[in-house]
């Protein structure tokens, strides 16, 4: 946790697009401020660079912050996977005691934008927060000082227990203790109505009505609440699915899931080992040779065609078979293995 003084907050503006970091009394930069992906330096989504208008220096129109300090977590991301592995990293502080300093975002500034986004507010509320607690300003604004917690997870460069901490004090009251493992049959998570995402195999239609006749139950993550696909982590004995972020929903339940994932290529992006490894999961990941990228669908990123659903469907309730009747897994997965040192306690 770093505590700065005299802080430029700089949110989203036509001229600058993206929000800034933030940035010290100096015009530098806050790197603690600054979201990461991989063992890089280039932020993800911020830009570090001061505004060349104020080469001159902040201009006095600039308003101070009606308050002495704030606790700067971030920018809040509303797609559910980036929410839960880049916005509620952060928020590590919160499983101590609610912080006397009022948390301060780039965020929607007003409540009725969050409104579409249930998962967020689900997800604060179990924090113990609403959406009114997440400050938020339309324009520049200084800070006589910030407090800005370290992420304690960095997409595909490494995770802190401690976040995972957090998340099993959100998911805690979604499940009773005695329904871990208490359902048999397995669940798919399927995208075949999902609207819109960062990608989707275009025939997994064909994979979800083999599983159906066989007697998998598939569900629908986005019809779903929060605590629902919480309660279906902890209870179901195996949950399988298309790779993508409804599988970081393991984050909130108990250690030792079987999870099987259909991944449309060979390798596999280290955030979701990184996930594994921190719950102790076990975790198979599927991919059939000869899957096809087809180009982005209507509303999603990419998009890639099996090359033979039925053969993938076959392997998927292999897998599911072998994993419902593997003992329960405890502690560090094998996925801790592979990452090693990408998973330690908690932010320096």
């Amino acid at each position: 946790m770093r505590t700065v003084e005299n802080v430029l907050y700089l949110p989203h503006s036509e001229a600058r697009g993206r929000p800034s970091a933030l940035f010290d009394s100096a015009r530098r930069f806050v790197p603690e401020s600054v979201d990461l992906r991989g063992t890089g330096t280039t932020p993800s989504w911020q830009r570090t660079d001061w505004p060349e208008e104020w080469a001159g220096g902040l201009p006095a129109s600039v308003a101070e912050a009606p308050e002495e300090t704030y606790l700067f977590l971030g920018g809040a991301h509303l797609h559910y996977g980036h929410f839960l592995v880049t916005t509620l990293p952060r928020f590590w502080p919160l499983l101590r005691e609610r912080p006397a300093a009022p948390i301060l975002c780039y965020a929607p500034t007003q409540e009725s934008l969050w409104q579409p986004y249930r998962f967020a507010i689900d997800i604060l509320a179990r924090l113990g927060l609403d959406v009114r607690d997440i400050h938020a300003f339309e324009g520049p604004m200084r800070l006589r000082r910030a407090l800005v917690p370290a992420p304690s997870f960095q997409e595909e460069a490494f995770a802190h227990t401690v976040f995972r901490d957090l998340c099993l004090a959100i998911g805690a009251g979604c499940y009773a203790p005695e329904e871990v493992d208490a359902e048999d049959r397995p669940a798919y998570l399927a995208k075949t109505r999902l609207p819109g995402g960062v990608r989707r195999f275009a025939n997994e239609a064909a994979v979800t009505e083999i599983l159906a006749r066989e007697g998998i139950e598939i569900l629908h993550p986005e019809a779903m609440s929060f605590s629902e696909q919480v309660r279906l982590f902890a209870r179901r004995r195996v949950v399988a699915g298309s790779l993508g972020s409804a599988l970081h929903t393991a984050l909130f339940a108990p250690s030792g899931r079987r999870v099987v994932a259909l991944s449309p290529g060979p390798a596999i992006n280290p955030t979701f080992l990184l996930v594994d490894a921190l719950c102790g999961n076990a975790v198979s990941y599927l991919h059939q040779p000869g899957t096809a990228e087809t180009g982005p669908g209507a509303a999603f990123g990419s998009q890639q065609a099996l090359a033979d659903p039925r053969t993938v469907a076959e392997g998927l309730l292999r897998r599911m078979e072998r994993m419902a009747a593997a003992p329960r897994q405890g502690g560090w997965s094998a996925a801790w293995g592979r990452l090693g040192r990408m998973v330690g306690r908690g932010p320096g």
